[in-house]
């Protein structure tokens, strides 16, 4: 198989498995059982909770020594709550390190004019990373998140427009990583992003879970998609 026809499977099985736009939930979810979707969200939920409540202890000292370096590097708090929208549309306060200066628009960053600006030296290499994200395993653990879904948007992002066509991604806890984040993460358009969302909402399973945190790792080592 060839370095890119994977990618061109999956886009296919995407198109395929994807609901049309205004298909009503029900439409969208008949070829499951509610039983087998209520037992694969409850494996679910005991794999994030254990995997994110090992990884919080296991990486606590760089936590810290992020924290540290925020504060250090400017004003304002080390780690910045920003309210975002889960789980059948319940606003909830997320957290990340902070990468923008204290007084930065709360805004997403490809809507904010000159964003690069309010960015700190820190904050950019933090960004590159995706080490800003780590505090995201607190609400995995509290529930609010999962640690693969939709990402959770702003209340005024744009992309909350696309997805109101595909209603069964708002069905279900935001991720720390998703599909659309290892398939281009901020390449990607908003209309696409929604569409990677539900194909995963209808074939999640624990091994599909497996394999985009092995490809979050990769897109992470490798930078692509960051802008």
């Amino acid at each position: 198989m060839g370095v890119g026809t994977a990618p061109r499977i999956l886009d296919a099985r995407v198109r395929a498995a994807a609901p049309a736009r205004g298909a009503t939930p029900v439409a969208m979810v008949s070829r499951v059982a509610p039983a087998a979707l209520r037992a694969v969200s409850a494996r679910k939920r005991v794999f994030d909770f254990t995997l994110a409540a090992v990884a919080f202890v296991v990486l606590a000292p760089l936590l810290g020594l992020i924290w540290c370096a925020v504060r250090a590097s400017s004003r304002g708090p080390g780690v910045y709550w920003s309210p975002r929208s889960g789980r059948n549309g319940r606003i909830f306060m997320m957290p990340k390190f902070r990468t923008m200066q204290a007084a930065a628009p709360q805004r997403p960053r490809e809507a904010l004019e000159n964003a690069d600006t309010y960015i700190t030296p820190v904050g950019r290499f933090l960004r590159r990373t995706s080490l800003d994200e780590l505090p995201q395993l607190i609400s995995v653990m509290r529930g609010d998140m999962s640690l693969i879904g939709p990402r959770p948007l702003l209340p005024s992002d744009p992309g909350q427009l696309a997805r109101q066509d595909y209603p069964e991604t708002l069905a279900m806890r935001p991720g720390m990583s998703g599909l659309a984040q290892v398939r281009g993460r901020n390449l990607v358009s908003p209309r696409k992003k929604a569409r990677l969302d539900a194909f995963y909402a209808r074939v999640r399973s624990g091994w599909f879970d497996i394999e985009i945190i092995g490809r979050t790792l990769l897109v992470l080592v490798s930078g692509r998609g960051f802008i």
